[in-house]
């Protein structure tokens, strides 16, 4: 049994767990409640993974009923992220990447080049995947190590420059996000976001809070789940209106997402009553030591996937994506199993956004003509890896790709960069910028991520 195997076996709500018990033992934390602690957040991941996966497989058979409706045929098919993290795994990076990516980690919070203590090992399997693309590319092992490298420091200093905004977007308090196919599209989303508001498009305010004091209940987001839910329904069996089965599943893919939104903002509580005690200890150590640091937790973005706007904007992006395969002259890829990974795609765009509506869709659409040029170039190696791994080509599929995987610019420019010594010199000096950037403009690199400090946040900035 391979990593990726024992991973899948036990889940996020037993691997993540068992790591934050031992992790808040290393704090000092008493043994009853960092068990506690571990207890809660091992609940509170169970509940999302049920949530996530009743949802995803309620919504699943209608995005895949849209996308063969629409009648394109294209040579490369979507084989969703759980391809992408088994070529990960059976590399020699993915062998040896949680070791790896907890010392440099460490080595940089020592240097201080992040505040974020990634203890999401869950997803460490994306770091893996870029040395094994990288090594496939380039044919080196130890490229494959360096590209991974990247992506970890990376994923550091995005993780703490989205921060303040992401936890105060999503009631996260000592929290960043650290998932690799979240926090890349920070800087593209903050470009557009400045450009959409130098337009005019900002004015136009389609944010939850507001729908609600606007339209009452009917801008409440249990009703705005529902008329999404109802729309992909009705765009996906468009053909079959006359039959009872196809009202059936419209009418549940309406109560579906209208449940999903609902109940979802209702666990983070579960999950801060977790966090908070680990946090605690995490200030009174570097209290004890006379440091005024403030380090944070690195935890998966599957926590914000149930907010309104994020859900929403990413609902009204599937659509968009099959109307995108078919009139993009060089796309070639059919996206359908990560069709519902969108909410991962939009989640860190939302605060960057303050919930905009709108705007995460425009951002997010113009993305996808990016990302599905780059995933068109992506899939032969992708295709090339896989078979290495041992997966099998779907039948009539030319090629193979993971779609959150394969519109990573992360991805692409990192295998691409790793392979020339002026191009991992120039990348390196990028990163120092971004760190200089952090350290010595702090305030206005916040607010660049939609973040407004309160009075009583002062003191933090």
């Amino acid at each position: 049994m391979n990593i990726n195997e024992i991973f899948n076996t036990l889940g996020s709500p037993i691997v993540l767990p068992v790591f934050i018990f031992i992790f808040a033992l290393f704090l000092r934390v008493k043994p009853a409640k960092a068990f506690r602690s571990a207890l809660m957040i091992g609940i509170a991941l169970l509940l999302i993974n049920v949530l996530v996966g009743f949802f995803t497989n309620q919504i699943t058979p209608s995005v895949n009923d849209m996308v063969s409706n629409s009648n394109i045929h294209l040579p490369f098919i979507d084989v969703g992220w759980g391809a992408a993290a088994a070529i990960a795994f059976a590399s020699k990076v993915g062998l040896m990447v949680i070791p790896f990516t907890i010392v440099v980690n460490l080595i940089a919070l020592a240097l201080r080049l992040t505040d974020t203590l990634n203890i999401d090992v869950w997803n460490y399997w994306h770091y893996a995947f870029a040395g094994a693309l990288a090594a496939a590319f380039t044919g080196s092992i130890w490229l494959g190590f360096l590209a991974a490298l990247i992506e970890i420091l990376f994923s550091l200093f995005l993780a703490d420059w989205m921060q303040p905004s992401a936890a105060k977007y999503y009631g996260y308090e000592g929290i960043s996000f650290t998932t690799i196919s979240s926090v890349e599209y920070i800087p593209y989303a903050i470009a557009v976001n400045w450009l959409l508001d130098k337009i005019g498009i900002g004015k136009i305010h389609l944010e939850p809070k507001v729908l609600k004091e606007r339209l009452q209940f009917f801008g409440e987001p249990a009703f705005i789940g529902l008329v999404i839910g109802l729309a992909i329904g009705l765009i996906a069996y468009r053909h079959s209106l006359n039959t009872f089965q196809s009202w059936v599943t419209i009418l549940s893919d309406g109560i579906g997402t209208a449940a999903f939104v609902q109940i979802f903002p209702h666990i983070p509580a579960l999950l801060m009553e977790g966090l908070v005690p680990i946090s605690d200890s995490l200030k009174e150590t570097l209290s004890k030591r006379k440091s005024t640091r403030t380090l944070y937790l690195g935890m998966d973005t599957a926590l914000c996937v149930g907010e309104a706007s994020t859900l929403t904007s990413a609902l009204v992006l599937i659509p968009i994506s099959v109307l995108l395969m078919v009139v993009l002259p060089y796309n070639k890829f059919l996206w359908i199993a990560d069709l519902t990974s969108f909410p991962w795609f939009i989640a860190l765009m939302t605060p960057i956004t303050q919930g905009n509506i709108l705007k995460n869709v425009i951002i997010g659409a113009s993305y996808l003509v990016i990302g599905d040029l780059i995933i068109t170039k992506l899939t032969p190696l992708f295709t090339q890896a896989a078979i290495s791994a041992g997966t099998k080509l779907p039948s009539g599929a030319v090629g193979i790709c993971a779609g959150s995987e394969g519109i990573s610019y992360f991805h692409w420019l990192i295998y691409h960069a790793v392979a020339n010594p002026f191009t991992i010199v120039l990348v390196f000096l990028v990163y120092a910028i971004c760190i200089w950037a952090l350290k010595h403009h702090r305030n206005a690199m916040y607010r660049a991520t939609g973040y407004v400090a309160n009075s009583s946040d002062a003191g933090n900035q």
